[in-house]
């Protein structure tokens, strides 16, 4: 006891409040994440329960979907995904179940808690509590972040292992500290184990960042040097052996890669093509137009396309899903204070205060060479929390150009814009969107498997239409359909006209009417099909219900036979 009141002594009243007010983002990050979780956003959509139906299957059988024991990827539709967010859903399924909530739960809290590793991020590189209090403020409430928090995203859980071991290998830098290297470097190291992305950026990241700093570390002890070499050879080791040893590591690359865009050749195609019909000499040609200028040319157009106005301020990124309306990744509040950060970041004679310019440089490279959904929200996540950081510096540079009521007046417009600005975005992204293109989010599917599994006794099979995509990983979560179960019967996903237990899957978007003759063949059977079904003469001897939308669309009619 006399032990913690000498303590407490210690900690300075400045202290004291910065771990008060750190504190207190804390806990309004976790509201702001955690407020009606399981229906906020409105849906869930397949990846979402995909995620929380293996986190299930591995609970009970220490296997994936497709009957793999404690898989590094589990395929979905071609997408070999890394594993590391299914793993992390288990303990809240075991407690809480299979539920949205429980499956949401791990990305929501880590999006909160990314707030404390920011914030010492910005105080090792700035020293300036304001900066990093403001920091981790602004992350709390920035779009980006609330979005993705609440939509089981697993790039969340990959910022959040980012942020913490750089800043671990900056303060091993500043400290001399060659243990700090290593720990660092297994935080970096388990984000691989997430998302593709951190693959690529992460070595890079750290091997720009061992450059610029090499005035820092080419003073250090053999000892220290060689700690410092080693620990980012093995990270950069597993990245390697992840993508190029272990089966299914270049999966999602090879599918989305720019090389393989077809686009990108039809437009060199198309090009050689006129330059022939102009008469234009084939070494002139060649030299003009050639895979390095085209290949080229649509890369840098990807790597712009992440700093647009757009992108940022105004409408977002893709995939569609994570969209809120008319609302940006970035607050517009926010636009001078980026300008101003960046120019007083390359004046500064620090050179710690170069690393968030780095970072932001690198930051859309991976992205860059893909090209589906461009720009691409989940892939450039790296750059937000950046970006915000490079604001806050702006802003408190400019304020400490200012004195009495002129710095009050400035500081408190700046924090009025930015109440304004979060306002705005919670009624966008708490209320407009539960109604804006929520078809997008599968909305309606929850209340649609209520309707089956209470008719589930009655009838022989299940037939839904395949019209509203790979639905097959939705059926599962909401049956709780059994994991051992699954995986005895081969794990069939949602093969045409076929399916598992009681469900079929019918490429027709309305089999209870277009029935293939597999389907005709099937009795006591229930349809669902698509909303948009046009009424037909066989339905006048039938009962059927429709499955509404919050907007008041169809979402499904549910046919009984």
């Amino acid at each position: 006891m006399v032990s913690l009141v000498g303590m407490l002594k210690r900690i300075s009243r400045k202290q004291l409040l910065t771990a008060v007010f750190l504190g207190l983002i804390l806990l309004g990050a976790l509201f702001i994440r955690l407020y009606n979780l399981s229906n906020v956003p409105l849906g869930f959509h397949i990846d979402e329960a995909s995620l929380g139906y293996n986190g299930y299957s591995l609970l009970m059988t220490g296997k994936d979907e497709s009957n793999h024991a404690f898989p590094l990827y589990i395929n979905m539709f071609g997408d070999e995904r890394p594993t590391g967010y299914h793993y992390l859903t288990i303990l809240p399924i075991k407690f809480l179940g299979l539920t949205v909530f429980a499956t949401r739960l791990p990305g929501a809290l880590f999006g909160a808690f990314s707030v404390i590793p920011f914030f010492f991020l910005a105080q090792i590189l700035f020293k300036n509590k304001k900066i990093s209090l403001i920091s981790a403020l602004l992350m709390s409430v920035a779009p980006w972040s609330v979005v993705l928090s609440r939509a089981s995203a697993e790039t969340i859980v990959c910022l959040f292992l980012i942020i913490t071991g750089y800043l671990i290998v900056i303060l091993g830098l500043k400290t001399k500290k060659a243990s700090y290297f290593f720990i660092g470097s297994f935080f970096l190291t388990l984000s691989f184990f997430f998302y593709h992305t951190p693959r690529v950026f992460v070595p890079l990241l750290f091997l720009v960042t061992l450059g610029f700093l090499y005035p820092v570390w080419k003073k250090f002890g053999t000892k220290l040097k060689m700690s410092l070499v080693v620990s980012f050879v093995l990270l950069s080791f597993v990245s390697f052996a992840l993508v190029f040893l272990i089966p299914g590591g270049t999966g999602r690359f090879n599918e989305v890669n720019i090389f393989g865009d077809p686009h990108v050749g039809l437009v060199l195609a198309e090009q050689i093509r006129e330059s022939g019909v102009m008469g234009i000499p084939a070494l002139v040609t060649r030299v003009v137009h050639n895979k390095v200028i085209d290949y080229s040319l649509a890369l840098v157009s990807n790597y712009l396309d992440y700093f647009s106005g757009q992108f940022l301020f105004i409408q977002g990124g893709l995939p569609i899903w994570y969209k809120v309306p008319s609302m940006g990744l970035i607050y517009l509040i926010e636009l001078p204070f980026i300008l101003f950060g960046a120019y007083y970041l390359l004046s500064s004679k620090d050179i710690y205060h170069k690393l968030p310019l780095i970072w932001l440089v690198l930051a859309p490279v991976t992205a860059a060479f893909t090209t589906d959904d461009i720009p691409n929200l989940q892939r450039a996540i790296v750059m937000f929390p950046i970006i915000d950081m490079i604001a806050v510096y702006g802003f408190i540079k400019l304020a400490e150009k200012f004195s009495g009521v002129t710095y009050k007046a400035f500081i408190g417009i700046f924090a009025l814009l930015l109440v304004c600005n979060f306002s705005y975005f919670s009624f966008q992204y708490f209320i407009q969107s539960q109604i804006h293109q929520n078809w997008y989010r599968y909305e309606g599917f929850a209340n649609m498997m209520d309707v089956v599994k209470e008719n589930y006794s009655k009838y022989d099979h299940i037939v839904i239409s395949k019209s509203f995509g790979g639905i097959y990983p939705l059926v599962l979560f909401y049956m709780k359909y059994p994991p051992a179960l699954y995986q005895a019967e081969g794990s069939p996903k949602d093969p045409p006209d076929g399916g598992f237990g009681k469900f079929v899957f019918a490429t027709a978007a309305c089999p209870s009417i277009d029935k293939s003759p597999k389907i005709a063949k099937l009795k006591n059977a229930l349809f669902i099909d698509n909303g948009t079904c046009p009424s037909n003469k066989t339905l006048r001897y039938r009962k059927y219900s429709f499955i509404l939308r919050k907007d008041g669309t169809k979402a499904f009619r549910i046919v009984y036979d």
